[in-house]
């Protein structure tokens, strides 16, 4: 081989080495980031639910929940915080509406209490962009509204930020919305918004959704009593308490999440809960509440492994994503790294062979 053969093939093992360096260290970090202008829509299912019927004042079972979800982006807010705190976040607002009625909408009139959806919680998270961390974010100015929130009610006055003595809303922790981009068998902390606290979640296991490989993990909330804003009051008959118009109760909840997501991305593809609140009294459970295994329908969990359609396009695909950022963080750099180390060997080969070898090879 001549000189200039010799360098070029040199210049090429540096170049392939070169590639494999960027792909691993810039090119997949850069990837490797929530979207901020993320937008998603899921809906879950609950056949066969008991829920407490407020308008019948009595325990209402074989009812059908279904619950939307929406998760929206605020590039502006993601952009203005990531540059206080000097690292890359994202926010996002979310909404959980929960009712009887698949397709229900807010009435126009919020006077209407009684149209109200058995359940709503909307929040304001914002999480660290890799990981999908929980980022404290509480600017102490009153007319700036980037921070983090919960709220069950549609008021902006009712939003609740985050106190570090309040026993109803300290500020997100954990895992919220997704897990961490190459997520691993081990034990994660992810939130739950009933009780607002982190919980350990633990992997189970690895199966496959749609043909896609996720990862399983469980969850356990333990049965625990709800703060109270003020006393929860009911008939004394529901409790045992006939003699008395209204009693004081505890309202107690429970609950066992189950989450299977995709290990490139992080992305959760499916999620159920096994959800149990009852109405105490006197320390013992007197009233279902809310019993229900609630779960992701079947079009909600393909839409995150193939992708949308229509309106919703650009939302899930995870399948596709995946492949895409594995081929950046570990295949491309392995080929690269592997062609460039063989070219510089072939070059030292050469070089070292016996001088006869490589007189009779220039000749």
């Amino acid at each position: 081989m001549g000189n200039r053969s010799r360098a070029l093939v040199i210049a090429l093992g540096i170049f392939f080495i070169g590639v494999a360096a960027l792909s691993k260290f810039y090119a997949y970090p850069t990837l490797a980031v929530a979207p901020a202008d993320q937008v998603a829509h899921t809906l879950s299912t609950g056949p066969g639910a008991t829920i407490f019927s407020v308008k019948d004042l009595a325990e209402k079972p074989g009812v059908d929940l279904w619950a939307r979800r929406t998760v929206r982006g605020d590039v502006a807010a993601a952009d203005k915080i990531s540059k206080a705190l000097n690292r890359k976040v994202v926010v996002f607002d979310t909404a959980v509406v929960t009712d009887d009625e698949k397709d229900y909408t807010f009435p126009d009139d919020a006077t209407q209490t009684d149209k109200l959806p058995l359940s709503f919680v909307q929040e304001r998270v914002v999480l660290d962009a890799h990981t999908g961390e929980a980022v404290r974010w509480n600017p102490s100015d009153p007319a700036d509204n980037s921070g983090e929130y919960i709220s069950s009610s549609l008021k902006t006055e009712d939003r609740l930020k985050p106190k570090e003595d309040s026993e109803f809303f300290k500020g997100h922790e954990g895992l919220v919305l997704k897990f961490p981009f190459g997520t691993e068998k081990k034990t994660y902390k992810f939130w739950d918004t009933t009780t607002r606290k982190a919980y350990p979640i633990q992997y189970k296991s690895e199966t496959k959704l749609d043909g896609l490989p996720v990862y399983v993990f469980e969850q356990q909330v333990p049965k625990q009593d709800l703060p109270q804003a003020k006393p929860l009051e009911v008939p004394g008959n529901l409790v045992g308490e006939p003699g008395k118009d209204s009693v004081v109760v505890q309202r107690t909840y429970q609950n066992t999440r189950t989450l299977w997501i995709e290990p490139v991305t992080g992305a959760i593809i499916k999620g159920q809960e096994e959800q149990l609140a009852t109405f105490a009294y006197n320390g013992e459970d007197k009233v279902t509440a809310t019993k229900v295994k609630i779960y992701y329908d079947d079009d909600t969990v393909k839409k995150n492994v193939e992708g949308g359609k229509g309106d919703e396009k650009k939302e899930g695909g995870y399948k596709a994503k995946a492949a895409q950022l594995h081929l950046i963080g570990f295949w491309v750099p392995l080929i690269s790294l592997i062609i460039g180390l063989l070219l510089l060997a072939l070059v030292v080969y050469l070089q070292l062979r016996p001088r006869g070898a490589r007189r009779a090879e220039e000749v």
